[in-house]
Parts: C-alpha cells; structure tokens; sequence
C-alpha cells in the first residue's frame, strides 16, 4: 500500500469507533482497537484491553454519554516506522457537548501488524485555557491560529 492507502486504513479505524458510539454500540467502539489496547478516558480513567474498552463503552453511551454523538476532524497522521503512526484528533460533540465540554484533543498510536491496522493507544484530553507561559508559547499560539486567553 502506499502512504495514502495506509492513512486512509488508519483513519478507518477513527471512523469505526466514532459510528460504534454514534450508533450507542460498545462492542462496535471497541472493535478497531487491538486486543490488549490502552484506552484513557477525558476523567484519566485508564483501561487495559478490548474487552474493558467494550465494556465501558456500553456503560457510557447507555447512560452519560447517552445520544450524544461525535464529530471527528483528523488534524494528523505522522507515520513514526512504516507499522507505527499517531494521528492527532479533534472530537466534537454534535449540538451541545456534555459537561460544558465542547470537544476533547484525542491522540491515537495505530499499529499494523499481519498487514492490520488497529488502535494501541488513545488517548482523550480535554483541552482547558490557562495564562500563556511566555514569547514562545505566544507565537506558538499565533501560528496555529488558536483562540486563547491572554
């Protein structure tokens, strides 16, 4: 496969997760992970494994999370061996966000191996302003065009 073929595999897996909960399914959400998966949620809640990353998705989405639904951008893939990319997410939620929350940064590490990609790694944050720490950060700020409290 060439490197857009091997983009559009692992953005694949991003958009099985995101109709697994849009669809209200765990089982669906947790299908593009690897077996022994690392999933931490926004609250820093780690869990290990496909089967707990199911599990608690059909928690989540049958209560807290219940009807809302995830609107995805794809920010980056960087391939970091030829079987080993992160790609950087923006998750917002349709309508209003839950919590107050209006979207999280989500950070996945996908691996192939056999010729399959799945999800190793993913990481959800939610992205809170703060007072800018100095020039760098600044112009940090400036250049991705990034609405923040000064």
């Amino acid at each position: 496969m060439d490197k857009k073929q091997e983009e559009a595999a692992i953005t694949a897996l991003l958009d099985a997760f995101v109709e697994g909960w849009n669809a209200g399914d765990g089982e669906a959400c947790a299908r593009p992970f690897a077996v022994d998966a690392d999933f931490v949620a926004v609250t820093g809640l780690h869990v290990h494994g496909r089967e707990l990353i199911a599990a608690g998705h059909k928690e989540i989405l049958a209560t807290v999370f219940r009807g809302v639904e995830l609107r995805p951008t794809v920010n980056s893939i960087r391939f970091l061996r030829p079987d080993v990319a992160a790609m950087d997410v923006t998750l917002r939620y349709a309508g209003e966000g839950p919590f107050g929350i209006p979207e999280t940064s989500l950070g996945l590490v996908v691996t192939q191996e056999q010729g399959t990609w799945s999800i190793a790694l993913f990481r959800n944050l939610v992205p809170f302003e703060r007072p800018v720490g100095g020039p760098l950060e600044r112009e940090l700020i400036a250049s991705a065009n990034i609405q923040y409290r000064q």
